[in-house]
Formats: C-alpha cells, sequence, structure tokens
C-alpha cells in the first residue's frame, strides 16, 4: 500500500517533535521576556535614579557654577541623548537645549517620563525621562535623558526572539518529519510482514533492525513467540500423527477380536475375544489419559498451588509406593533423602514424575538389578535422581527420549506408550527442574535439578 503524506503527520514521532517543539518555544519564549523585562527596566532605573540625584545636586549650584556643568554636559554628549535647561522664575529659557518647559512635567525633582522633540534631528517625538527642580532664586533647572536607545534595544531583543522561535519550530518539524518517515516505513515492513503470516507464511518474521530500539525489541519479542507458535504447531502435528498411528493398532486389534468372537460360537473364545478386546481398549484410554495429562500440565493449570516443600519427603513418598514392586521383581532398591532439599511446587505431581522415572529404571534393570532413588542439594542446586543399571540410553538418543511417542530401540519390545518420560520431563518443567540423562557406568542415570535462589 502507498505511503500517503497524511500517514506521518499521524505517527507518535511527529507528535512528539510537534510537542518538542512547542516546549522549545515556550522556553525560550519565557527566556527572552525575561531578557526583554530586564533590558526594558534596568536600563529606565538606572537613568531614574541618576536624574533625580543630579537634579538635586544642580538646583544647589551656584549659576556660574551651574551654567558651566551644563555646558561641559551638552559638549560630551556626542549622541545627543542629554537634556538640560535653565529658566528664569518666569519660565523663560536662559540656557540649554530645551526651549521651554513641558507642560505635562511636574517640578517636584522627580524623573517623569514625557515625548519630546528629538534633538539629533529624527521627525516627531520620543520617549524622554525629565526631572526639574525648583531653586532658590525662582528658577528651575531641568535635566533629561532620551530614552531612544532603550526603545531601540527592545525592539532589538523582540526582533532576536522572533527571529530565534520560526528557526527552532521549523528545526523541530523538519526533524520530526524525518523521524516519522522513517517511522512509517519500518511499521509498514511489519504490517507487511504481519500480513504474510496471517496469510499461512509462518516462517516469515517481522524485521529487526540494527538499532536495537523499542521497535526493534518488540519485533524481535514476537518473533520469539511465532517461534514457539510453530513449534507447538509442528508438536500438535507430531502427537497427532503418533495418536493416530499408536491408536490404529488397538483399535484393529479389538476389531478384529470382536469379529472373530462374533464368528466362533463357543462361548469361550468370545470370553477370550472380548477380553482382548478390553486389554487393547484399556490400552488406547492409557494413551489418550497420558495425553491429556501432559497438555493438563504443560496449561500449567497447577501452578497456583505450589507450596513450599522437600524434594527427600516427596522421594520418601515415591519410594513407598514401588518398593514392592522392586521387591516382587528382585531388585535392590534404596533411597537416600537423609537432607531437605527445599523447593516449592505441587507435592502429587512431583510424586508422579518420579513415579514415571522409577517405573522405566524397574522396567529397564536386569532381574536381582540396582535402582538407586536420591534428593539431594549440590553446589547450591536441588537435585532428584534415578540411578539403575540397565542398558542404558545410547548418547544419540539423549536428546529424543523426552519427546511424545519415542521409543529407544531398546525398549520397542518392551510394553510401554512412550509417554513416561515425557510426563516426567513436563512435570519438572512445570517447577523449573531441568531433566536430563548420563551414563551410570552401567546403566542409566536421571536428574532433575534446579538452583536455589540465593539468601539475601
Amino acid at each position: 500500500m502507498p505511503m500517503r503524506i497524511s500517514d506521518l503527520f499521524r505517527t507518535a514521532s511527529f507528535r512528539l517533535a510537534v510537542l518538542f517543539a512547542f516546549a522549545v518555544t515556550a522556553a525560550t519564549t519565557v527566556v527572552f521576556l525575561f531578557i526583554y523585562w530586564h533590558v526594558a527596566t534596568f536600563d529606565v532605573r538606572r537613568v531614574d535614579v541618576r536624574l533625580s540625584e543630579e537634579v538635586a545636586r544642580a538646583a544647589a549650584e551656584p549659576d556660574d557654577q551651574l551654567r558651566r556643568q551644563l555646558r561641559r554636559r551638552l559638549t560630551s554628549d556626542l549622541r545627543k541623548l542629554d537634556y538640560v535647561g535653565l529658566f528664569d522664575a518666569q519660565g523663560k529659557p536662559v540656557f540649554g537645549n530645551v526651549g521651554a518647559l513641558p507642560e505635562a512635567l511636574p517640578i517636584d525633582g522627580e524623573p517623569h517620563p514625557i515625548e519630546v522633540a528629538p534633538l539629533s534631528g529624527r521627525s516627531g517625538t520620543e520617549p524622554a525621562l525629565l526631572a526639574a527642580r525648583r531653586r532658590a532664586n525662582g528658577g528651575v533647572v531641568l535635566i533629561g535623558r532620551s530614552l531612544y536607545e532603550v526603545y531601540a534595544l527592545r525592539r532589538l531583543v523582540v526582533r532576536a526572539l522572533a527571529l530565534g522561535i520560526a528557526p527552532t519550530i521549523l528545526s523541530a518539524l523538519i526533524i520530526g518529519l524525518i523521524f516519522s518517515l522513517r517511522t512509517v516505513r519500518r511499521l509498514r515492513s511489519v504490517n507487511e510482514a504481519i500480513f504474510r503470516i496471517m496469510q499461512g507464511d509462518l516462517q516469515d518474521r517481522l524485521p529487526v533492525g540494527p538499532w536495537k530500539d523499542d521497535v526493534d525489541n518488540i519485533a524481535n519479542g514476537v518473533n520469539l513467540m511465532l517461534d514457539e507458535i510453530v513449534r507447538l504447531l509442528d508438536q500438535i502435528r507430531s502427537v497427532s500423527d503418533n495418536i493416530a498411528h499408536d491408536l490404529r493398532s488397538p483399535l484393529a486389534i479389538t476389531r478384529l477380536s470382536l469379529e472373530r468372537g462374533l464368528a466362533a460360537a463357543a462361548e469361550k473364545d468370545l470370553r477370550l475375544a472380548t477380553e482382548r478386546a478390553l486389554a487393547e481398549l484399556d490400552r488406547a484410554l492409557t494413551t489418550v489419559s497420558a495425553l491429556l495429562r501432559i497438555s493438563e500440565i504443560e496449561l500449567g493449570r497447577r501452578r497456583h498451588e505450589f507450596v513450599p516443600i522437600d524434594l527427600a519427603e516427596v522421594c520418601a513418598t515415591a519410594f513407598e509406593l514401588y518398593e514392592p514392586l522392586a521387591e516382587a521383581r528382585s531388585i535392590s532398591f534404596t533411597l537416600d533423602a537423609g537432607r531437605p532439599a527445599p523447593l516449592s511446587g505441587d507435592h502429587d505431581l512431583l510424586v508422579e514424575a518420579i513415579a514415571n522415572l522409577l517405573d522405566n529404571a524397574l522396567k529397564f534393570a536386569p532381574e536381582n538389578g540396582i535402582v538407586r532413588l536420591s534428593a539431594s542439594v549440590v553446589s547450591g542446586c536441588a537435585e532428584v535422581a534415578v540411578c539403575d543399571n540397565g542398558p542404558g540410553v545410547d548418547p544419540s538418543e539423549r536428546s529424543e527420549i523426552f519427546k511424545r511417542f519415542y521409543r529407544s530401540k531398546s525398549a520397542r519390545a518392551i510394553p510401554g506408550t512412550g509417554l513416561g518420560l515425557n510426563l516426567a520431563a513436563t512435570i519438572f518443567s512445570l517447577h523449573g527442574l531441568d531433566l536430563k540423562v548420563t551414563d551410570n557406568h552401567p546403566g542409566a542415570r536421571f536428574v532433575a535439578s534446579q538452583r536455589l535462589p540465593t539468601s539475601s
């Protein structure tokens, strides 16, 4: 889908750029307003104080000395900013560059802002601070200062503010458009990948750039989720195939047995056929029950029931369950769980997992063999181990035996569903324990372990 300009203005990047531009503009305006206020008032206050002092001193000076001072002031005023005037008691000008007393100027010795004719030949009027004070002989002395430069500086500050804000806003908007364009392009590629995945291409993934920003982190997380979904779908397909394969045989045998039983006239043959059919149906039900049990555990429906438990007590419970079976087969069955092995979990589920390991060990241990169950804490890890002296597990099959329906070459002649070890691994995984198999020299050693949290 082609990219539209309106898409840029709806992006979060552009909105943040606009917000940033307004924030910078507001901050710059506040700074410039402070500078403007300082410039506008500082010089005026300074001139105000100086005029008050100078006009008070001038009013007390003798005529000759006052005229010399006023003349010196006019001579040194090259920028034509100073106003001076000396008037007699009738208000007629005696000396200075002010031709007449302004009517609006109070004669109180305090500076007042007055609009006067400029001294530099500029047209019109300009603001000035004038102070007039009456002398002892009845005359009036006037001293003032033009505010033309102060007002010019104010206009300069305002112009600088206007010229400074405009590029700031423009730069922020341009940067926002650039980042918006980049964001729109990246999100468009993400949406295209999502659309392809929705169309059934589960091998496609969201694009991840080199920036490692929030969008890349989200895309990477979604890709990991897709990987897990694909793995689960593959597992579901595999389970479906295995279920169809494993249930086909007992159902076919059941059907054949029932057909033969119906064809046979003798009651004994019918009973045998029925018993065999029931046995095969039981085998099919066992497989389905095990699959449902695994699915329930994988969903973590019992995680909320976890409480602090001791692996040693769990092992003792499992040991009591399988001790009679070991004695019946003349197998040396021992338990080593003297030290507490604390863990958070479900007691019954862990008993079930260990029971599957024990069932597997007792199944493959030779007559008069050895099976050992232990629980311990080793190097900061709580672990439970089941060892036997049977044929062991070939190294090439150790990563496969925990998969559903997988049966090793040495186990295919022994009855079983191929789900016991997968069920045990699922329960241990739910509890955060990692189940592995190693050599026992001879036999196999199954170990489920979890690192315990360090006490602070």
